[in-house]
């Protein structure tokens, strides 16, 4: 019982010297005032927007799966002898 309230009052002294150090010394810099220091924000911000362009680019490599597919029946035909189809016409995209 005495190992579990040791444990609980570092971590609380922990925490303690933590919020001293970002809120009267300064060690993280802060210029909004929200509490949350400038280089977690900046962070977050990039890794929105690296998320966004990865789930781009799952998207690209979804479309060109699909397009392998549809011509993977070709290759069959090609072994039994049948002509050429070609390259099937590729729909237009929406632009946003």
């Amino acid at each position: 019982m005495n190992t579990i309230l040791v444990i609980i009052g570092l971590v609380v002294l922990g925490g303690g010297g933590v919020w001293v150090g970002t809120k009267y010394f300064g060690l993280f810099s802060d210029k909004d005032k929200d509490g949350i220091p400038d280089k977690v924000e900046d962070t977050a911000a990039e890794v929105k927007k690296r998320a966004k362009r990865v789930k781009q680019e799952l998207k690209d490599v979804g479309e060109a799966i699909k397009d392998v597919a549809d011509q993977a029946g070709d290759v069959a035909g090609a072994v039994k002898g049948k002509p050429r189809k070609g390259r099937k016409p590729r729909a237009k995209k929406a632009s946003k």
